[in-house]
C-alpha cells in the first residue's frame, strides 16, 4: 500500500491509502464528489516522509495554560497525535482517506 497526497489550488490537502494511484484516484473522486479531479495535483508521499506526517485528533487540543504539565512531542500543529503515518499503514490494509486540512 501507498499514500498519495491530493494538493488543491486554493490550499486544502488529503491522503489517501491506496494500492496505486488509479484506485486512489478512483476512491477519492468517488469519496469527495470533487467531479473530474480538475484543480488538484496527485503525488505519492514517499515511505521516508511517513514518520513525520500525523493523523491528528481535532477535538483534542494542545493545552494553552502554561499551568498544565504535557508531553509537547504528543502534539502537532496544536492537535494531539493519534499516529504517524507509518504507524497507520502498519495495521491498515483497505483503500480510504485517511487525513485532511479541511476540517
Amino acid at each position: 500500500m501507498k499514500i498519495y497526497e491530493f494538493e488543491f489550488d486554493g490550499g486544502a490537502t488529503d491522503w489517501v491509502f491506496a494500492p496505486d494511484v488509479d484506485e486512489a484516484k478512483e476512491f477519492y473522486l468517488d469519496y469527495s464528489g470533487c467531479g473530474d479531479g480538475d484543480g488538484y495535483k496527485v503525488r505519492e508521499v514517499p515511505k521516508s516522509e511517513w514518520d513525520d506526517k500525523y493523523l491528528l485528533d481535532i477535538n483534542d487540543m494542545e493545552p494553552c495554560d502554561s499551568d498544565v504539565e504535557y508531553n509537547e512531542d504528543d502534539y502537532c500543529n496544536g492537535y494531539k497525535i493519534i499516529e504517524s503515518f507509518a504507524d497507520y499503514a502498519k495495521h491498515n490494509s483497505i483503500t480510504d482517506i485517511i487525513a485532511t486540512t479541511e476540517f
